[in-house]
């Protein structure tokens, strides 16, 4: 007789907010004895009874990746929902995955967030229960009662069966939903009665049964996926199966109605940890009573949980019967005796999405229309490309050397992406000193008057004859007027950044013409196009405005590909900074694998808003997508939260400009968040009014 466990990693664990949040459930909080998470000593709990290959996982699509990296599981151990429909649908898929290697095999399936004191007393217990349900019976574990508990059902038991490994064995009589205070006082007056542990024993193929029995939607589900299980065309099926299937709890669909159900009485030192009472009350705690996870200083404080963040202290005068919770969303102070009531709170915290109509009217510089006007600007771009007169001799370079900074420094950046001869985008009052007559010199300056670059691109004039630059107007436009040096003119009026289309495309057409690109540009445009709907403002299911929901309130860490993503990355980083006011950061793949991986070891320390955003595209290394899974199990481990965000299109210009587009979008979307207008710049104006006077 083979014995397999099911964890199910579901639940919201909402009254343990706000360090059980939707990205982070209760499972995943360090509650076990030793400090580990409640999910990874449930496994290690039980894995002496099954062995690594026998023992499954179930999780909802969102959860997951994070499951299967904190535990370490292969694929087919983790039985993914598409979404969580309770735990009935769960029971359903897994009793569906041990039944197609062993119908007869006995399954223990147990919740992943429970606290188990006496774990050898905890393997006894299911080694009789699995005897029971190798007999055929449904098991429960019910648990001796210490107090009129109202967070819990109770099972009542019926006549004296048997025994197994020293449990008695009981048929079930009855199943009671949670009670009031004073039918819980009376249960445990009377006797008989025990807590429902959440833990059940059965063979496959006989859960299969009553499901078939009392659920026959979910029944019919199971059947039809049954042919599907590892082929091509299962998640669909899968998706589609559990849109249809009804949300119902085991207990309630099948327990309580089904006719061979059987009890095992146990009092192996069980804490479901409901609220932080339930917390407080198995957590070590000093002579005062204060249970303390995390740095505290306290003066006068007694029977107080203190929960803190690594990194921060929190520090109590004059306080008891208290719950200080701080995390990097929200800090709870409650009273401990109501700490059943913070799933109030939570709800109050999930359920307050922004409301976009009043923040769009932050933007009262206009940015957002702006934003929206990018693919004309690219299209215009182009045409102006082609207006501008080239004198001869300007091809024949070998290479290309751009000088700019800050929204116009991007495009040597991106230029460097779309050129078939190399590009370097130089930032700074010097040029590098291998400039000569077989480099084109480009001077990029939106305003024409930045003096980083002006000075850049006159030395550059010293060594090459070969040069061009680009300008709404300014001491460039003068400078190329003097030295008799191509100029390109641009519409006036913009923000550098938000100049971009013209000042990219424009130097595409040119650099076309000049045989150094060869990009077929029709399939990305009519991509920013579609974005240009897709992502303004009142779009249903608005991706960059998820996306900067997502970021609020943490620091961006926005990861590109060397030779690919890389330029975008930064731009995000650039874009979030000048329109969203707020700090962001990037870096590159494979580089980051070699330096700043090893910091994310302190990252929930110093760093605890840190957001990971990979940029991903079709047009990534192989090996650079197999360090990006592994980063992401890495990231999940370390507790950072993390984004992938996929190009769109076919074309590798569809899938750059497109990751690009969206970035301006959601930094956009994020000041707003932020309760800022994106527009303007005031540090740089300042900085520049500064440095004039000198």
């Amino acid at each position: 007789m083979s014995v397999y466990a099911v964890i199910m990693a579901g639940g919201k664990g909402e009254r343990l907010w706000p360090a059980s949040t939707p990205a982070r459930p209760k499972p995943f909080l360090p509650l076990g004895e030793g400090g580990e998470t409640l999910i990874q000593a449930t496994y290690d709990r039980v894995l002496p009874l099954t062995g690594r290959e026998r023992l499954y996982v179930v999780a909802d699509s969102a959860l997951a990746p994070r499951v299967k990296a904190a535990l370490g599981l292969a694929d087919s151990q983790l039985l993914v929902e598409p979404q969580g429909r309770n735990t009935a649908p769960a029971v359903g898929l897994a009793a569906l995955a041990v039944s197609l290697v062993d119908p007869e095999g006995i399954t223990i399936v147990l919740p992943a967030d429970h606290l188990i004191e006496d774990e050898e007393g905890f393997r006894s217990a299911l080694e009789a229960a699995a005897q029971a349900g190798g007999e055929g019976h449904l098991v429960t574990l019910g648990i001796k009662p210490t107090s009129p508990a109202t967070g819990y059902g109770y099972i009542q038991r019926g006549e004296l069966l048997g025994s197994a490994h020293g449990h008695d064995i009981y048929k079930v009589k009855r199943f009671t939903e949670k009670p009031d205070e004073e039918t819980a006082r009376r249960f445990l007056s009377a006797g008989g009665y025990y807590w429902n542990s959440g833990i059940f024993v059965w063979q496959a193929a006989r859960i299969l049964e009553e499901i078939d029995r009392f659920l026959p939607k979910l029944s019919q589900a199971l059947k039809g996926l049954a042919g599907l299980w590892g082929k091509p065309g299962w998640e669909d099926a899968l998706r589609r199966a559990w849109q249809e299937v009804e949300a119902i709890s085991i207990d309630y669909g099948v327990m309580e109605r089904a006719e061979d159900v059987v009890v095992i009485p146990v009092g192996f030192g069980w804490h479901d940890l409901g609220d932080w009472q339930a917390v407080w009350e198995v957590l070590p705690k000093d002579g005062a009573g204060v249970a303390a996870r995390g740095e505290h200083l306290g003066v006068d404080t007694a029977r107080a949980l203190i929960w803190v963040r690594p990194g921060k202290t929190v520090a109590t005068l004059g306080v008891s019967d208290v719950a200080i919770v701080d995390t990097q969303e929200a800090l709870l102070v409650a009273d401990m005796k109501r700490t059943q009531k913070v799933r109030e709170l939570a709800r109050q915290a999930q359920a307050a999405p922004p409301e976009w109509d009043k923040l769009l009217k932050l933007d009262t510089s206009g940015m957002l229309e702006v934003v929206a006007g990018f693919p004309d600007q690219c299209r215009r771009g182009l045409e102006l490309g082609e207006e501008v007169d080239l004198p001869p001799g300007l091809s024949g370079f070998s290479r290309v050397v751009c000088v700019g900074m800050g929204g116009s420094g991007i495009t040597g950046d991106l230029l460097g992406r779309l050129l078939s001869v190399p590009v370097v985008s130089f930032r700074g009052y010097r040029v590098p000193g291998y400039i000569g007559e077989e480099t084109l010199l480009v001077g990029v300056s939106y305003s024409g008057n930045t003096e980083e670059t002006l000075s850049a691109f006159q030395e550059g004039l010293s060594r090459t004859r070969r040069a061009l630059a680009i300008s709404s107007g300014g001491k460039l436009r003068e400078l190329c007027a003097k030295r008799r040096i191509p100029w390109i003119g641009i519409p006036s009026g913009y923000q550098p950044r938000a100049a971009l289309g013209y000042l990219l495309f424009t130097l595409l057409s040119v650099l076309r013409r000049l045989g150094a690109a060869h990009l077929d540009l029709k399939e990305a445009l009519e991509v920013l196009a579609g974005q240009a709907k897709a992502l303004g403002p009142g779009s249903p299911g608005n991706r960059a405005q998820a996306i900067a929901q997502a970021l609020a309130g943490g620091v961006p860490l926005i990861y590109g590909t060397n030779g690919n993503t890389g330029p975008v990355a930064f731009r995000w980083k650039t874009q979030i900074n000048e329109n969203a006011k707020q700090p962001a950061f990037w870096a590159e793949l494979p580089e980051l694998c070699h330096n700043e991986i090893v910091g994310w070891e302190l990252a929930e320390r110093v760093l605890p808003g840190g957001r990971v955003v990979f940029l991903r595209s079709g047009n990534d290394h192989p090996r650079v997508q197999a360090r990006i899974e592994i980063l992401k199990e890495v990231l999940l481990r370390r507790g950072l939260p993390y984004l992938e965000v996929e190009g769109e299109g076919e074309g590798e210009a569809a899938q750059l400009f497109s990751l690009l587009y969206l970035g301006d979008w959601v930094s956009v979307y994020l000041a707003l968040l932020n309760g800022v207008d994106p527009t303007p710049v005031r540090p740089i104006q300042e900085l520049k009014e500064r440095l004039a006077q000198l």
